[in-house]
């Protein structure tokens, strides 16, 4: 039997996937009261392995693309919610971690988790060769969109310096 789908089927199952994404981080946010970034990070902090380097604000400040303040706020203000906490660096009394604090049953752990989750079963489901087939996939897709919008930019300044 031989498959019919076209790249415009790929293209909207794409579509259909961000969208979805889209739909689930604006109910995460919504449902946990939290911004973006606070979002972001603790995805970032739930995803860790224990034996990974430790997190530092300026790790986080620099993932994020923000200024020392505005991470401190944010840390701040996850840290008053419960979700996190500072401890001190291994081996340097000067320098702080940001730890994850989240219960392992508590419903906002599974509302972050949603899409790690789903793409994990649904990776869990091809062999070998398909999931490299997609990981190339959707880097050959990031790259793609990486490059574009750099090229964009390029062009907006250039057009506002002539």
């Amino acid at each position: 039997m031989e498959d019919t789908t076209s790249a415009d089927d790929v293209v909207k199952a794409l579509t259909d996937l961000t969208e979805s994404g889209v739909a689930s981080e604006r109910a995460a946010l919504q449902s946990l009261g939290i911004g973006p970034n606070d979002a972001k990070v603790l995805r970032f902090l739930l995803q860790r392995d224990t034996d990974d380097a430790p997190v530092t604000p300026r790790l986080l400040a620099e993932m994020l693309g923000i200024s020392s303040a505005a991470t401190t706020a944010l840390i701040d203000r996850l840290a008053e919610a419960g979700w996190v906490e500072r401890g001190p660096y291994p081996g340097d009394r000067r320098s702080i971690v940001v730890r994850e604090t989240i219960d392992a049953d508590s419903p906002a752990r599974r509302v972050l988790a949603v899409r790690h989750s789903s793409a994990s079963a649904a990776a869990g489901r091809l062999g070998a060769a398909e999931r490299r087939i997609v990981a190339d996939f959707l880097d050959d897709i990031a790259r793609g969109e990486t490059h574009d919008i750099d090229e964009l930019r390029l062009h907006d300044r250039a057009s506002r310096t002539t």
